[in-house]
């Protein structure tokens, strides 16, 4: 947890409630807010909904950290930004991914979520926390 707080800089703070990680606006909200705002999405729209999201991360970290995220040698620098900003805790075991304390626990909406930012076919292989996702392609 001292990671993130050091790795938040006063500089990033716009104004008085607007913290910056780059060029993304963070907010801080909790778990639940999340978990409600899924409920009301269709199921058969979870995935869209994580590859959406994946994007919007894809496009902030490379304009932030000026890094190709799909590169699989920069992952440990992809994954530490996501634990900073409270996504969870992200590891790479051979051809597998694990999702530790994910802040969204739908093995869906995570899965569209890292392809798309990966720029990798996913195939979970849990369904409730840690997840795990093989890497198929």
């Amino acid at each position: 947890m001292l990671d993130v707080y050091r790795s938040m800089m006063i500089y990033d703070w716009k104004y008085p409630g607007e913290y910056y990680c780059g060029i993304s606006r963070v907010a801080f909200i909790n778990v639940e807010f999340i978990d409600i705002l899924l409920k009301y999405v269709p199921e058969e729209k979870w995935r869209e909904v994580g590859r959406k999201a994946g994007e919007a991360a894809k496009v902030s970290m490379e304009a932030t950290l000026n890094i190709e995220v799909t590169n699989r040698e920069k992952w440990p620098e992809v994954f530490k930004r996501l634990r900073v900003q409270g996504f969870g805790d992200f590891y790479l075991k051979d051809k597998f991914i694990i999702v530790r304390t994910p802040f969204i626990s739908n093995p869906e909406v995570w899965g569209g979520f890292l392809e798309s930012l990966l720029g990798v076919r996913l195939e979970a292989r849990t369904l409730t926390p840690p997840l795990i996702f093989e890497i198929a392609g």
